[in-house]
């Protein structure tokens, strides 16, 4: 579709062209006949036909007349001339016309018939030009200019014709000219369309990519959020059994005392802190959640800031797989040790994200694999993407010109990231 619509638009583009210089010669030559008709009219003594049109039964009024047409004709060099005027009925006639002597030119048919495109375009009173198409004679422009009387009044027009031929000619030498033009206008579309494929190609596997990681990081979100519903799942279908049991023993004073203690349990569910990135807010409160779940200490230190200046989806990427990470670390130890600490901070130009959590040790001879894609330390499960997390995040990160930086002991593993931002 892409292809066929640049040639169409490159085809009228050149019929245009084509269409428009022609135009524009045709133009060209109208103002020179125009140009040639009023040096005629200054080579012509109008005298002589303000003259005869007092006396126009005068013969030799007349002969004199079209002398002095012809020699206003030689002097000037133009190929022919005529003179008209409207009547008392406002029909157009010539009142005389005029031809060099030179042999050589001649002239066939009646070449002065006034057609009805003519007579439309012709005006008495100020300069005009026209294109005649004419069966008989054929195409040809015609030019003229007022005839002025001594006492300042309009008495007829002095007409000069040009044949189209020389419009032909001067058209055909024209393009042949901008044909260099033509071939360089012609490269230029196909160049500007070869960017706009290869733009198009880039694109779709910018868009493949960024979907095919945005699809990744929401695909182990969803892998965590299920965890967290059949654990909640499990222990909802627990409490009530125990309530229950309660409430069949007649014990109410228990479990009164059990459904308050799960509020209070329930209550800790909530994000302890207020965040104004809304996204950002869901991300935490499912990792708060996940951790109340698998009795993991978390700790958030989150800025009271939007962080509006990355886009959401990028700010999940990174801190997503570096909490995941973090669980995927710190559940490997028994649940008095397990630890993950949260910050999220805004300077005047930079944004700091910081995971830490208790866990094994990162040998420093793998620090520089982990981000690659593909990579893991960790066992393969159904369903849960492996290796692909931290090279996410790098990716990010070097999008947005920002660092990571590992820091890894027998205690604990921190992730920071730096992502520099315009104040």
């Amino acid at each position: 579709m892409t292809i066929l619509i640049i040639t169409l638009l490159s085809s009228l583009n050149l019929y245009a062209t084509y269409f428009n210089t022609r135009k524009t010669i045709e133009l060209t030559i109208a103002n020179q006949g125009i140009s040639t008709a009023q040096a005629v009219l200054d080579h012509f003594d109008i005298y002589t036909y303000e003259a005869y049109l007092q006396d126009q039964d005068s013969t030799a009024k007349l002969r004199r007349l079209e002398d002095e047409l012809g020699k206003a004709i030689r002097d000037t060099g133009a190929t022919f001339a005529y003179i008209l005027k409207a009547d008392d009925k406002n029909q157009l006639r010539i009142i005389v016309d005029g031809f060099p002597t030179d042999d050589s030119v001649t002239i066939s048919g009646d070449c002065c018939r006034l057609s009805n495109e003519f007579k439309s375009e012709y005006k008495e009173n100020k300069p005009f030009f026209t294109r005649i198409e004419d069966d008989s004679v054929g195409t040809y422009v015609s030019s003229g200019v007022p005839i002025v009387s001594s006492n300042g009044e309009s008495i007829g027009s002095l007409v000069v014709d040009e044949s189209v031929e020389k419009v032909d000619k001067i058209t055909d030498e024209v393009l042949k000219s901008s044909f260099p033009f033509f071939i360089f206008s012609g490269l230029f579309v196909l160049f500007s369309f070869s960017i706009f494929v290869a733009f198009q190609v880039w694109l779709r596997r910018e868009v493949t990519s960024q979907v095919g990681d945005t699809e990744e990081t929401y695909q182990g979100e969803f892998q965590s959020m299920l965890q967290t519903m059949r654990s909640i799942r499990h222990d909802f279908i627990n409490h009530i059994q125990v309530i229950q049991g309660l409430l069949k023993l007649k014990r109410e004073d228990r479990a009164y005392e059990y459904v308050k203690s799960l509020t209070s349990e329930v209550e800790s569910m909530e994000l302890p802190l207020k965040i104004n990135n809304p996204v950002l807010y869901i991300l935490l409160q499912s990792k708060w959640v996940r951790a109340q779940n698998d009795k993991v200490d978390m700790h958030l230190l989150v800025d009271d800031h939007t962080f509006q200046k990355m886009k959401s989806i990028d700010l999940i990427k990174i801190l997503s797989n570096l909490i995941d990470n973090a669980f995927d670390a710190t559940l490997l130890l028994p649940e008095s040790e397990r630890f993950i600490s949260i910050e999220a901070k805004s300077v005047s130009t930079m944004y700091l994200f910081k995971v830490e959590n208790i866990g094994p040790k990162i040998p420093k001879e793998i620090v520089d694999k982990i981000f690659k894609a593909g990579f893991s330390t960790k066992e393969e499960r159904l369903g849960v993407p492996r290796g692909d997390g931290l090279s996410i995040v790098k990716q990010v990160v070097d999008r947005y010109g920002g660092a990571i930086n590992v820091h890894s002991n027998k205690n604990t593993t921190t992730f920071s990231v730096k992502i520099p931002v315009k104040s």
